[in-house]
C-alpha cells in the first residue's frame, strides 16, 4: 500500500480523487493545508506519490501555489524519490510539456477516467 499525498483545492475533487486512491488499495492523504509550504508537508507526511492540481486557488478565488513551482520544489526535497502525477484541468498540451519538463512523472487532464488514474498511479509507483 503506497501513500498518496493529495494537493487539490477543490474539497470535492480531493473527495472524489481521495475515495478512488483508496479503491485502489492506497492510503489517501488530503494536503492539510495549502497555505504551508508543500516541502514541510512532503517531509512530514512521507509520501511515494503525490497527486498534485496545478490551479491551486484560496477560498477568495486568489492564487494560492503554483503546482509547477510546487512540482519542482518536492522532487527537490525528496531526491526525485517521490513520484507526482499533475492532475489539472488545465489540458493544453504546452502545460502537459511544462509539467514533466518540471519532473512531474505524469500528466492527467480533468476529468479523468477513473481506471486511468488508478494505471498512471500504478505505472509510476512501479518505477520509483
Amino acid at each position: 500500500m503506497a501513500k498518496v499525498l493529495i494537493v487539490e483545492d477543490s474539497e470535492s475533487q480531493a473527495a472524489i480523487i481521495s475515495s478512488i486512491v483508496e479503491s485502489a488499495g492506497h492510503e489517501a492523504i488530503l494536503c492539510p493545508d495549502l497555505k504551508r509550504g508543500i516541502s514541510q508537508t512532503v517531509m512530514s507526511v512521507e509520501p511515494d506519490i503525490v497527486l498534485l492540481d496545478l490551479v491551486l486557488l484560496d477560498e477568495d478565488g486568489k492564487p494560492l501555489q503554483d503546482g509547477f513551482q510546487m512540482c519542482r520544489e518536492i522532487k527537490r526535497v525528496s531526491n526525485n524519490q517521490i513520484g507526482v502525477i499533475v492532475v489539472s484541468a488545465k489540458g493544453d498540451e504546452e502545460s502537459a510539456q511544462w509539467a514533466i519538463m518540471q519532473g512531474a512523472d505524469a500528466f492527467l487532464q480533468k476529468p479523468f477516467v477513473v481506471e486511468e488514474l488508478i494505471e498512471v498511479m500504478n505505472e509510476v509507483l512501479q518505477v520509483k
